[in-house]
């Protein structure tokens, strides 16, 4: 599993700014993904900080590994771990997709570009084919929040 460099200089210039204050991005994140599902109404609710914070540690280690293949690996499991914690199963992983960059274009503004997007679409994509592989449909698929 590798991403192209010009995608690890994508997904770590736009971590710099949002790890300046990662639990503040988490909260428009969760904000996001709330709005834009039913589902995921009463969000605040069953996250709670740590929950948002080791999601937000998942990301960054993605980020600090990700020129690294076999650490790379390991991160985009623990990620996608921490994502069907949040959604409860591999297919959700896409909505939580989109959230986050909804969440990203307004917190980079001028700064966001179609290159992040398409990096941590990538980045999403990996997760979300690796969950999709590895869990049994007819599992409850670990423990979540929903």
């Amino acid at each position: 599993m590798k991403i192209s460099k010009e995608q690890i200089k994508g997904i770590s210039e736009s971590f710099d700014i949002i790890n300046l204050e990662k639990i503040k991005f988490a909260e428009l994140f969760f904000a996001y993904l709330k709005e834009g599902s039913p589902k995921y109404e009463k969000i605040f609710e069953l996250v709670k900080i740590d929950d948002a914070r080791n999601f937000m540690n998942s990301v960054r280690d993605i980020v600090i590994s990700a020129s690294q293949e076999f650490y790379f690996d390991k991160a985009i499991q623990q990620f996608g771990s921490h994502c069907v914690k949040i959604c409860g199963n591999p297919e959700e992983i896409l909505v939580l997709e989109k959230a986050w960059l909804v969440a990203l274009e307004e917190w980079l503004g001028p700064c966001y570009t179609s290159e992040i997007e398409n990096s941590w679409q990538e980045i999403f994509g990996l997760t979300y084919a690796k969950f999709s592989e590895s869990l049994p449909m007819e599992s409850g698929r670990g423990a979540q929040i929903f």
